[in-house]
């Protein structure tokens, strides 16, 4: 298992320019949106460049989804490739029925609330896309988006110096051809995750900054433990566990399952990190990445009850692999229930969508285009 944690001496320079136009032109970017307003949302997508394709994937009051529709429309009418999905929409629960991935419905049909459940739809319709080479996401609730300007600047480069990126760049196949054949001699798994420099917060007229979420603080020790017991690596921090901004090739996302509600950041890097646990033979293709940001990043602040959710539900991740985890790693996990009090919750899990056979369907996303030919006919998604 190769982690690396990257700090760069600078963002850009006009060297890096004909990687970073592939890179961009191959990347899909996929946005979790619930309930932020309208305003907040266009601030996050102005900083999305104007050529990759953009999902967003909303889990709004479905009443409130044709407004904001169109002030979308009219807001980002030089954007081509933004399509609109939302969480309840009744064609991807169809879908998913269709694949079998039937958990992930309500009694009422349809897809149940969650953000893993929204990044599943994410990567289910990025893929659909038929061309995105990487798959980046990122949270709404971004109060000064201009960070994710970094963020991306960073994938692009941490992408494109792996070897799978420079065939890609040399040959520029399209379709599919150039997927399967470079796959003899990269990187199986590849994931790129943002620590923030700090969180801040403003209070009394000044910025009070910490370090690590409240969340992160208790889940990522886990992680420092569980390096030890299945890689041998000591003394290694990780301070992503529950990063919300984070890349990763459109192979890994295909790869790796997905889980319910908040626990899904944690559980997708055990389940990165046990898949390599289990093919140690080939640790050394799958690659995990931190990159530290220099960016602070605001966002809406949750109140403890929320922070204690989400604590429980990304531990809880962990008992997907309780019988492969380290003696020392459930120790702790003992240690940390009894100190906070958590319940105990085991999030929903879901397939990779390689396993379901999911097929491609031909302009199946025209239909959440913002700028969708008026002749779209529904009939595409009954094939």
């Amino acid at each position: 298992m190769n982690i690396d944690t990257v700090q760069f001496s600078h963002i850009l320079e006009t060297g890096d320019l004909p990687n970073l136009h592939y890179f961009l032109s191959h990347t899909v970017f996929v946005i979790s949106h619930k309930n932020e307003n309208v305003k907040t949302l266009r601030e996050v997508l102005w900083y999305l460049p104007l050529n990759s394709p953009i999902i967003i994937v909303t889990n709004c009051h479905e009443s409130e989804k044709e407004a904001l529709t169109n002030e979308l429309k009219l807001e980002l009418a030089h954007h081509q490739k933004i399509y609109l999905v939302h969480q309840k929409e009744e064609r991807i629960a169809r879908l998913f029925e269709t694949y079998g991935v039937c958990h992930i419905l309500g009694t009422d049909g349809k897809v149940i609330d969650g953000k893993g459940e929204g990044m599943y739809i994410g990567t289910l319709c990025a893929y659909l896309l038929g061309y995105p080479r990487w798959i980046i996401f990122y949270d709404a609730d971004n109060f000064v988006p201009s960070a994710l300007l970094e963020y991306t600047l960073a994938m692009s480069r941490l992408f494109m110096s792996t070897s799978y990126a420079t065939h890609a760049l040399e040959c520029d196949i399209t379709n599919n051809v150039m997927l399967n054949a470079a796959k003899q001699f990269v990187t199986d798994l590849h994931t790129i995750r943002i620590c923030w420099s700090s969180k801040p917060e403003l209070k009394n007229a000044r910025l009070d900054t910490r370090i690590l979420g409240r969340c992160t603080r208790v889940v990522s020790p886990l992680f420092n433990e569980l390096l030890e017991g299945w890689f041998g690596i000591q003394g290694y921090e990780i301070s992503s566990s529950n990063a919300g901004e984070q890349g990763m090739t459109i192979e890994t996302a295909l790869s790796l399952r997905f889980s319910s509600g908040f626990s899904i950041e944690t559980f997708q890097l055990l389940d990165l990190l046990f898949q390599a646990h289990k093919r140690k033979e080939s640790t050394e293709r799958f690659l995990f990445q931190q990159y530290l940001s220099k960016s602070p990043h605001f966002h809406d602040k949750k109140d403890e009850k929320h922070i204690k959710k989400m604590i429980e539900e990304s531990l809880g991740s962990f008992f997907h692999f309780e019988e492969s985890l380290p003696d020392n790693v459930k120790r702790r996990l003992r240690i940390v229930y009894e100190e906070l009090g958590l319940d105990f919750v085991i999030p929903t899990m879901y397939p990779p969508l390689q396993n379901v056979q999911v097929k491609q369907i031909e302009n199946f996303m025209d239909q959440y285009s913002l700028s969708a030919q008026a002749g779209y006919q529904d009939a595409v998604v009954a094939e």
